[in-house]
């Protein structure tokens, strides 16, 4: 690939960067009912987590309710940020920055709008159309803060306008330059106790240097901004320990290696372990390891081609993904059942791919009879995450699920996450998807109604008690009954499903081309 063209990859990332978690003018706050700050500070959270599409909800949701058109105008191009840098949309990434363009055009975020296409359009090799939005953005923002960088990307779009880029064939085995999954395993603590079977090395992560080498337990804490182990300080912030048995850390036990660092809040304890290894601690957590051997196979992929994807798009953090439901619940080496690990070994270095490109293999529990679009959850329309006919987790036990809530406890529960409504009085909804969910819920209070989306309203509801979006609203005295049917967001694998479909005798390569719509199913090669 073109020197030039490569750099500008590098360049756009840092630009997307810093609009995804950086304010980059100052925040002019107006009274109004929806509190966004909360919302970008959820939204952020949730991006820092890798759950990309509950961020872009978040945005959305910011841009829906907020009365301030600036606040509005930046979640629309954190949108746009997010389809391109996270969720590899180019066109939708395009698409949100022209929204930003049309329908704020003097706004704070339109410059960054404007810019960003130029950006995004460079990167995906379209030259011309990349230097006349960066000669429009010189023409329209003068003075504007990317004007040197619109020069240098504008002169650079010129030069390779006449250039054809080597078209790329489809892999018949993917390329990943690391196979390590950085997992945090604890933070804001303030002791650590390591152990091991066998002896430990505890080494200073930048030098390499050895500072304790011998049986455990040995005891880290902090002293001040550096680390104390057994008691004598170190000047050091981050250390690394290393075993030839699993790592105990505060009675729980990992393969791999351990880091170990000092941080504002606490001791955090990262495990770098191997892909591999790393999937013999989710998969028995994700799935009992009793479940149909084909069930675990397809689960050990996604989970796989999950961790690897959200790897790819971790960037400089510390770590790639957490131990929980945030990420894909870790067990470490305690949590590892013969079965599991067996659907790990004989699945090994195989993803799921689309366009040449790991997925982002999101799974749920169980669908209620049919899988929804990811658009309809969190507005990225997804081509391999569509809604189908799920009739095998119609097979599952309590599929079916009721929970009644009174007003005032609804009303609790929204206002814990910002809404600001007064008591509500009613709750109805406005539209249904293909697969019967619903698509909006509709709060009404003593003076408005206001309108949220469902997977966000069953969030801020707790989402183990309104299980799905997939109910009905019963109203009661002095509340509602929510009946409904299915566990989760219902967008690609039921987990449910699956385990009813291996135990009719299919494989799982055909489990999860049924739940992820044309997607190939491909090899790695591990660099190391």
């Amino acid at each position: 690939m073109n020197l030039k063209h490569n750099g500008a990859v590098h360049a756009l990332r840092y630009i997307l960067i810093s609009a995804a978690f950086c304010f980059l003018y100052p925040v002019v706050f107006v009274h109004a009912a929806y509190d966004d700050t909360g919302g970008f500070r959820l939204a952020a959270d949730f991006l820092n987590k890798g759950m990309y599409l509950e961020a872009l909800g978040t945005y959305q949701e910011i841009s829906n309710y907020s009365k301030n058109d600036n606040i509005r105008a930046r979640a629309l191009l954190f949108m746009g940020t997010t389809f391109g840098l996270y969720l590899d949309q180019p066109n939708a990434a395009i698409t949100q920055f022209q929204t930003v363009m049309n329908r704020y055009p003097r706004s704070q975020s339109a410059p960054d709008a404007l810019f960003n296409t130029g950006m995004v359009l460079y990167e995906t090799g379209r030259f011309k159309d990349a230097y006349q939005i960066f000669l429009r953005y010189l023409q329209q923002y003068p003075q504007g803060i990317r004007r040197q960088s619109a020069e240098v990307w504008a002169d650079s779009s010129r030069s390779l306008i006449a250039e054809t880029l080597p078209q790329i064939k489809p892999w018949e085995r993917m390329i990943i330059s690391d196979s390590v999954i950085r997992v945090l395993i604890q933070e804001k603590a303030t002791r650590l106790a390591i152990e091991s079977a066998a002896p430990i090395t505890l080494s200073a992560s930048f030098s390499g240097k050895v500072v304790f080498n011998g049986m455990g337990p040995v005891t880290i804490e902090r002293y001040g901004n550096a680390l104390a182990i057994n008691g004598r300080m170190f000047e050091k912030t981050a250390l690394r320990a290393n075993s030839a048995r699993p790592i105990g850390v505060n009675g729980r036990k990992f393969r791999g290696a351990v880091e170990i660092t000092s941080e504002a809040d606490g001791l955090r304890a990262v495990n770098h372990v191997n892909i591999e290894h790393y999937l013999y601690g989710v998969v028995p957590k994700e799935m009992p390891h009793k479940w149909p051997k084909a069930a675990l196979m397809a689960q050990a992929v996604a989970a796989r081609t999950y961790a690897l994807y959200i790897k790819q798009k971790s960037g400089e953090k510390p770590y790639d993904v957490l131990a929980t439901t945030a990420s894909q619940v870790y067990g470490g080496y305690d949590a590892e059942k013969t079965e599991t690990n067996r659907a790990a070994d004989e699945t090994a270095g195989q993803v799921l791919s689309y366009d040449n490109r790991l997925i982002i293999a999101y799974f749920h529990s169980n669908s209620g009879g049919h899988t929804e679009d990811a658009k309809n959850v969190w507005s990225a329309d997804i081509p391999y995450l569509k809604g189908i006919p799920d009739p095998y987790s119609n097979q599952a036990p309590n599929v079916s699920w009721e929970i009644s809530l009174t007003y005032n406890a609804i009303t609790e529960r929204l206002n814990r996450f910002g809404l600001n409504i007064g008591r509500v009085q009613a709750l109805s909804h406005d539209g249904r998807t293909a697969s019967g969910r619903i698509l909006r819920i509709r709060v009404a209070d003593q003076s408005e109604t206001s309108e949220i989306a469902s997977n966000n309203f069953r969030i801020k509801m707790d989402a183990t008690q309104i299980k799905s979006t997939l109910f009905d609203i019963v109203p009661k005295a002095n509340g509602l009954t929510f009946r409904g049917r299915g566990y989760g967001h219902g967008v690609g694998m039921s987990q449910w499903g699956a385990r009813q479909m291996a135990a009719t005798g299919m494989k799982y390569q055909d489990i999860l081309k049924y739940y992820y719509q044309g997607v190939r199913l491909v090899s790695v090669t591990y660099l190391n």
